[in-house]
């Protein structure tokens, strides 16, 4: 089952145009560090969960979705100086979500292949 990840660039205006979903994630581009990386999941990873206070290890986020091995073998994260900022379809890291403020934005869709 592949899936593509496809991205562009936007110069926001308008604050509240843009949408939030599973498949879609909006980061301020200023925030982020490049090259962007794509990889598995490591013990030890952790990330700040968008609409949470503080960091979560990934395997606990994982044990409270309840995933399975299989679940959790088969996600990806989305990287910025090794610093999660998308487990890829799941939820963003709200270290680097845009707010008022953000100019540039880097918008990434995923579809299944």
């Amino acid at each position: 089952n592949d899936v593509s990840i496809h991205f562009e660039e936007l110069t926001l205006t308008n604050f509240d145009h843009l949408n939030y979903n599973a498949h879609t994630a909006n980061f301020d581009k200023n925030l982020l560090t490049y090259p962007l990386q794509v990889r598995k999941w490591e013990k030890g990873d952790y990330f700040y969960p968008i609409g949470m206070k503080g960091k979560k290890k990934l395997s606990k986020f994982f044990k409270d979705e309840k995933y399975s091995l299989l679940q959790k073998e088969n996600i990806w994260l989305l990287c910025s100086d090794n610093r999660i900022i998308w487990v890829i379809g799941l939820r963003m890291d709200d270290r680097f979500k845009i707010d008022p403020n953000t100019k540039n934005c880097l918008k990434f869709d995923i579809s299944d292949g």
